[in-house]
């Protein structure tokens, strides 16, 4: 068995055909499964270009566009989760989703927080950010979520209530990723931050919780995810897969917690087939943040480089990285499929 090296296996320059973008809106977040159609079905965060990019909080949707060819491109289809309304706990913001295949069906796992109603009466053009004290309802009232349906185009059934409510000493919930172990178990990982009585919280930490079947029920347990010794924030936007009976998760740095390198670089961890004992994989780097490179001889300046990677496999073989990007000095994000060399 190989050990996974990522950074090996993606091209020195990406091809801008690759890029999937909307065009009045930011793109975020996507993941790519082949369907029964034999078609490749992108489900991803989406929200409004002239609400900026910090309107992820405030007014993102999960969108589904479908595409004949794996880098596309890409034909918006339909909403997965629109708003729903004020009385639901997702009710304005569906964000950050993860689908599993399992058994015939597909399970949707996301974040989702519904806010005052105060953002209803603004005008297209308010950009909401860290400076609007409404901007923290939206974002205090995260919480992990999971729609279910039987085929990528829908109906998508979703829950009343959330996978993963809070607890005490818990602000929010947050950006979920689930996995089947190889022993048939479901490990979920998703994020809380501190509550220490002020609207931001404190720590930034991820736990891992295990259930019996993709619904679950998932029970916290007690092993953290990845921490780092002197890190409050050690790790962001992770998904993990299993290749070759190894779990694999690729994750961003957010603080250079973890080497000599552009914060936000994109980095590789390892662990056994429980998912509970990761450390930094042989072959750790992935993409190094700042800059993108493309084939037709332009690059892009980065605010955010490879944000919310997503792998796309067949037969447990990864083909595809998927991620988002913020250019430098920008509001409007987009997600690029870069395709992995298989001889690499």
């Amino acid at each position: 068995m190989q050990d996974l090296n990522l950074q090996a296996l993606l091209p020195d320059k990406f091809d801008k055909r690759g890029i999937l973008e909307e065009e009045h809106y930011n793109v975020w977040g996507t993941n790519i499964l082949k369907g029964r159609d034999g078609k490749y079905h992108a489900i991803y965060s989406r929200w409004p270009k002239s609400r900026g990019h910090m309107a992820w909080v405030t007014h993102s949707e999960i969108a589904h566009s479908v595409s004949d060819h794996l880098a596309g491109p890409y034909r918006f289809q339909n909403l997965v989760l629109p708003p729903r309304g004020k009385p639901y706990w997702d009710g304005d913001c569906t964000h950050n989703p993860h689908v599993v295949e399992h058994e015939g069906k597909y399970y949707l796992y996301h974040m989702g927080n519904h806010g005052s109603g105060f953002w209803d009466d603004t005008p297209e053009t308010r950009m909401p950010g860290f400076e609007e004290d409404q901007w923290w309802v939206n974002r205090n009232n995260q919480r992990v979520g999971l729609a279910v349906a039987e085929d990528l185009n829908g109906p998508w059934e979703r829950s009343d209530a959330p996978l993963i409510d809070i607890q005490p000493g818990r602000l929010i919930t947050s950006t979920p990723t689930a996995t089947r172990r190889p022993d048939g178990k479901f490990l979920l990982v998703y994020k809380y931050v501190e509550d220490n009585g002020e609207p931001r919280g404190g720590r930034v930490i991820h736990v891992t919780a295990l259930g019996d079947s993709p619904t679950g029920p998932f029970t916290d347990t007690g092993v953290p995810f990845i921490t780092h010794p002197t890190a409050l924030f050690a790790i962001d936007d992770h998904v993990e897969v299993v290749v070759d009976g190894k779990y694999y998760c690729i994750a961003k740095d957010c603080y250079q917690s973890w080497g000599d390198y552009p914060a936000g670089t994109t980095v590789l961890f390892e662990s056994d087939a429980t998912g509970m004992d990761w450390k930094p994989a042989k072959h750790f780097m992935v993409l190094e943040a700042g800059e993108l490179y493309w084939t037709d001889g332009s690059t892009t300046l980065c605010e955010r480089t490879a944000d919310m990677p997503k792998v796309y496999t067949e037969d447990g073989v990864p083909k595809a990285l998927i991620i988002a990007v913020l250019p430098k000095d920008s509001e409007i994000s987009f997600a690029v499929i870069l395709p992995l060399q298989a001889n690499a």
